[in-house]
């Protein structure tokens, strides 16, 4: 039986050509309703820490690197501006429908690119790295290092499936709304098994370039 070198290395092409990235964009956007509702997230380094942080969802179609954050937040109680040290972006595994475990957390020194957006309200950008697989629900919060008062609060989108949690003071809640943030990345990053599928293509030319040299000696 005569192998078909030509047959494999053109699969093996194809395999490789599969497990190529597409290009990096907006993967999951709940955008800023403008109605001004804050929800407290705060890190009181004043005395009171970790008292508030707020909990929303998200499900990615496709297998993702998600390698920015966009969200939109504000001051309150009273409404003036504060000092942020640093921002803490955490991604949360699902439990039965509430933040379950952590599976990363990115530390953002500074302000986190605070730009103001009308009264009181500002938006933030940062860098993470994070994979997300397919259809898996995951969480994320977001949490100012910020003495009280005043407090800041994670601002509402009128996008999403009205389902986000927040812990105040031990307590959870479900809010009801939807919080408004934005994730890019690169989507359509190839499973494990395009990356076996390709070594086996890879494997075969191998193969078949040792049979031709055995041939011609």
């Amino acid at each position: 039986m005569n192998f078909n070198w030509k047959s494999a290395l053109l699969a093996s092409a194809l395999l490789a050509a599969g497990s190529v990235p597409a290009a990096a964009g907006v993967l999951y956007n709940q955008p800023y309703d403008g109605i001004g509702n804050l929800y407290a997230s705060q890190n009181d380094i004043g005395g009171q820490g970790n008292f508030a942080t707020v909990y929303d969802n998200f499900t990615l179609g496709g297998s993702s690197i998600i390698n920015d954050v966009a969200w939109t937040g504000g001051y309150f109680n009273p409404p003036s501006q504060g000092t942020i040290t640093q921002f803490t972006l955490t991604f949360w595994a699902d439990n039965a429908g509430q933040p379950g475990g952590s599976l990363a957390s990115f530390i953002i020194p500074g302000t986190a690119d605070e730009t103001l957006l009308g009264g009181l309200i500002y938006t933030y950008d940062a860098a993470v790295a994070f994979a997300a697989a397919a259809g898996t629900k995951y969480w994320l919060s977001v949490e100012p290092d910020m003495g009280f008062p005043p407090q800041w609060g994670w601002a509402t989108s009128a996008v999403g499936d009205g389902v986000a949690y927040q812990d105040f003071f031990g307590a959870r809640n479900n809010l009801g709304v939807d919080m408004a943030f934005t994730l890019s990345g690169t989507s359509g990053v190839p499973e494990p098994v395009s990356f076996s599928l390709a070594g086996i293509g890879l494997g075969l030319v191998g193969l078949a370039a040792w049979k031709r040299r055995k041939q011609g000696a």
